[in-house]
């Protein structure tokens, strides 16, 4: 099961679904003929997006929000109550990225939808995947820390292909939760899933061509399933673990590298990894561009919707890539 980040109150969600008409939000669960409606619970944003897509007049309360931490949350009993309560539970899965909430799942008394269990073993990367920079001691060019071998990378979101499936299975689990609406779940399902393959198109737009560099330099390592399908890498400077951090060394070499090799971004979130970032622009002397993993927004980004938010930070990688 998967890490749940949980709002200790209700939040009332408003994501405008980018290309369509629906309004994805947190109802106060009455359906268009006042009858009661589901109850769901997401971990991430990108899966509280996909449940109100799916299921517009649901309750879905989003736990991680913005600008929050989503890594190691800490839930209080009310988050886990509603957990354990929910018609539908969305996580990420089993992988210690949140362990409060993976451990909060198992109690779960609704249907429960696991990100990585969808995606599946073929398609999960690890902290070595997609990168050229590792090594037994995990220094090597600092791309990956002793403390993160075989960690997988949560950010399975950023693959529309898996959100795609994501889509389906949440159409069956909110089918199975309210079987009276079984048929417009499964119905709205299917336009997520179009809507997607969309998004697909644009990203092979906007990073299928031939780049200037083989590689992104970021602050934090959470874009593999961004990057990989085009064959492109991340050089983090701290791993998908962002607490490992990255000593005076290493920041030293990735400056070296970023001179060598004529980087002229570095692309940071708000939080993980940004002090080490802005060091490493700073000696380099090159511009900071702002990305975000996605795992929380600020209600401003919410209601720009996922797909949108995912060009967004498609677009940042091209610019810092050098596509044409």
């Amino acid at each position: 099961m998967r890490r749940l980040v949980v709002l200790a109150t209700t939040l009332a969600l408003v994501v405008a679904a980018c290309g369509d008409d629906r309004d994805v939000r947190s109802s106060s669960g009455a359906g268009a003929e006042g009858g009661s409606r589901v109850s769901a619970v997401a971990a991430v944003y990108p899966l509280a997006w996909l449940a109100a897509q799916v299921a517009p007049d649901a309750d879905v309360t989003l736990l991680s929000v913005g600008g929050g931490q989503a890594h190691d949350l800490e839930l209080s009993p009310g988050q886990r109550g509603a957990v354990e309560t929910a018609g539908v539970v969305l996580f990420v899965g089993d992988i210690d990225y949140q362990p409060q909430v993976e451990q909060a799942v198992e109690a779960a008394r609704g249907e429960v939808v696991s990100l990585v269990e969808v995606a599946g073993p073929d398609r999960l990367l690890e902290a070595s995947e997609g990168d050229d920079h590792s090594d037994e001691e995990g220094g090597g060019d600092g791309d990956e820390h002793a403390d993160e071998e075989g960690a997988i990378d949560a950010h399975l979101w950023f693959d529309p292909e898996i959100m795609s499936d994501l889509a389906v299975r949440t159409g069956e689990a909110f089918a199975a939760a309210d079987p009276d609406d079984a048929e417009a779940y499964r119905e709205n399902a299917e336009a997520v899933r179009v809507e997607l393959a969309a998004l697909g198109e644009d990203l092979e737009e906007l990073l299928g061509a031939d780049c200037r560099h083989d590689e992104a330099i970021v602050s934090h390592e959470a874009y593999g399933d961004l990057l990989s399908p085009f064959g492109y890498a991340q050089h983090g400077v701290t791993g998908i673990n962002p607490e490992a951090g990255a000593s005076s060394a290493e920041l030293g070499e990735l400056v070296d590298e970023i001179e060598e090799e004529g980087f002229e971004h570095v692309l940071t979130e708000p939080v993980e990894g940004r002090e080490g970032a802005e060091t490493v622009a700073r000696e380099a002397g090159i511009e900071l561009l702002e990305i975000s993993p996605l795992d929380a927004v600020g209600d401003d980004d919410a209601e720009a919707g996922f797909p949108a938010l995912v060009r967004a930070q498609a677009e940042q990688f091209r610019t810092a890539l050098g596509c044409p």
